[in-house]
């Protein structure tokens, strides 16, 4: 069996967030998993609209680059102090996945959405944000690596990973599993 080793199209970051689509007159909300400046990966979307393409709503958060914070910054630093972008996209569905392995998700699946019509300014908000989160999954990830040198590593990996959306209680073992996981998929299928 060959491996897939390809590199994507575009760099997408964790995107763990609400996003609103429209369906006919109605608005319904979203849970999105990833995000790139080509598409968005959907989860918790019972279905998609009978239409081919799809208007979604999403407010996309401006990150610092958190490795240029002290460590009281970072300490005093919370999610909601980060600005947002909403961008509005026309998307099409390129992919589709099924979740039924177990009952919980029998009547659940995961979108792969593409932007189909974006305009400039929003098109550089995403990729800013992309660059961005990688910078700062980089920094996450040197800083699990060098986890045990002192208790200021330590804390500055608990903050870091709360403020990029990861458990900050979670045992370093499976965080830096995750980060790892999420690292890869930067860039790799």
């Amino acid at each position: 069996m060959k491996s897939k080793n390809y590199q994507r199209k575009h760099l997408r970051a964790p995107f763990r967030d609400t996003v609103l689509y429209a369906d006919g007159d109605y608005v319904f909300k979203a849970t999105s998993l990833n995000i790139s400046e080509g598409g968005l990966l959907i989860d918790q979307m019972p279905g998609f609209p009978e239409k081919d393409e799809v208007s979604l709503l999403i407010s996309l958060p401006q990150l610092p680059f958190l490795k240029n914070f002290s460590l009281l910054k970072m300490q005093t630093f919370s999610k909601e102090l980060f600005g947002r972008h909403v961008i509005r996209v026309l998307a099409r569905m390129v992919r589709r996945e099924q979740l039924s392995q177990n009952l919980d998700n029998i009547f659940r699946s995961r979108f792969g959405l593409q932007f189909i019509r974006i305009n400039e300014l929003d098109q550089k908000y995403l990729e800013e944000y992309v660059i961005t989160f990688a910078s700062n999954l980089i920094y996450l990830q040197t800083l699990i690596d060098s986890y045990n040198t002192d208790e200021e590593t330590k804390v500055r990996v608990r903050i870091l990973a709360s403020l990029l959306g990861y458990k900050d209680t979670e045992r370093i073992a499976l965080l830096r599993a995750i980060v790892t996981q999420d690292y890869k998929s930067l860039q790799w299928a």
